[in-house]
């Protein structure tokens, strides 16, 4: 017989997960379609459920100071508990556009009135539509249990389709976001339809130029991540600094995009299923790529 708990607060749960196997709720939006048995009839579970819904330490968005880096300035970042829904996401002031647009792209209203960006992360699809947004923006995880925190690199954490670092017994308790400065953004979702769409892929962007003395621009940053075109998120740093220092006016030239396309065109493997193809993903991807360059060269 499954068992239900609703703790109030991080310590009950954290006491709970502690002895024996749980299935963690927070939204519940994925769990309850991979738990349906079928239509008209509750979901399945076969372990005791803690709910963590309740959890008011959970439900804030904040901005802190991070840890000392190792030059040894203080940084500051954006705290997002695990218990704050999509909606909240979506319209507080203090998150990033990217990351935002990302978020307004899940399912529908009523879904993002109830999910959480945690349990999209938990749940480690390569289709979750906010992982690409937040491999860009360097995001990290905190992971808690009675023994204490530990904190990893977003792209750390899922390790694979339906599988993270998360141990037994830990539970995510915390999305941290470093403060940047990355004013340009770029997202493009493609689905089936224009509203409440299941990914086939996405594409978001981040890019900062600076304008010299005679007006033209040059990049002094640029990322791009691609979802659902591999086991997890794909994002390069090593390709990404061959265009960081680059004029912009250069994204205009033929040779060089393709030169671009062709490097992303290598890392990109995406498969077939029952959203789409992987000759279509792969295409579609590209042509994302190379309208973000585009959109960077009249910068």
């Amino acid at each position: 017989m499954v068992t239900v708990y609703r703790p109030e607060t991080l310590e009950q749960a954290l006491d709970k997960l502690a002895v024996g196997d749980h299935t963690l709720f927070s939204g519940g939006t994925d769990l309850m379609v991979r738990h349906s048995v079928r239509p008209g009839m509750s979901p399945s579970f076969c372990r005791d459920v803690v709910f963590v819904d309740a959890i008011d330490e959970l439900k804030h968005i904040t901005q802190a100071s991070l840890e000392p880096d190792r030059d040894g300035g203080v940084d500051s970042g954006i705290f997002i508990g695990a218990g704050v829904t999509l909606s909240e996401i979506e319209c507080h002031p203090l998150i990033p556009d990217v990351l935002r647009q990302s978020v307004a792209k899940i399912a529908a209203p009523a879904l993002r009135n109830r999910a959480t960006m945690a349990g999209n992360i938990c749940n480690a699809s390569p289709a979750a539509d906010s992982l690409p947004a937040l491999y860009l923006l360097d995001a990290r995880v905190v992971l808690s249990s009675v023994q204490g925190q530990r904190e990893m690199a977003l792209e750390d954490f899922v390790l694979a389709p339906g599988l993270t670092q998360l141990r037994q017994g830990e539970m995510l308790t915390h999305v941290v976001i470093p403060q940047s400065d990355l004013p340009i953004t770029f997202y493009h979702k493609v689905g089936t339809r224009a509203a409440n769409a299941l990914t086939k892929l996405s594409v978001a962007g981040l890019a900062k130029v600076k304008k010299g003395r005679t007006g033209k621009g040059k990049l002094v940053d640029w990322r791009v991540a691609f979802g659902a075109v591999g086991p997890t998120v794909v994002r390069s740093r090593e390709l990404e600094s061959l265009l960081i220092g680059q004029p912009t006016e250069k994204l205009a030239k033929p040779r060089f995009v393709n030169e671009v396309v062709g490097m992303y065109s290598e890392i990109i493997r995406p498969i077939d299923d029952q959203r789409s193809t992987a000759e279509y993903r792969h295409q579609a991807s590209l042509n994302l790529l190379q309208r973000w360059l585009s959109q960077l060269s009249v910068q």
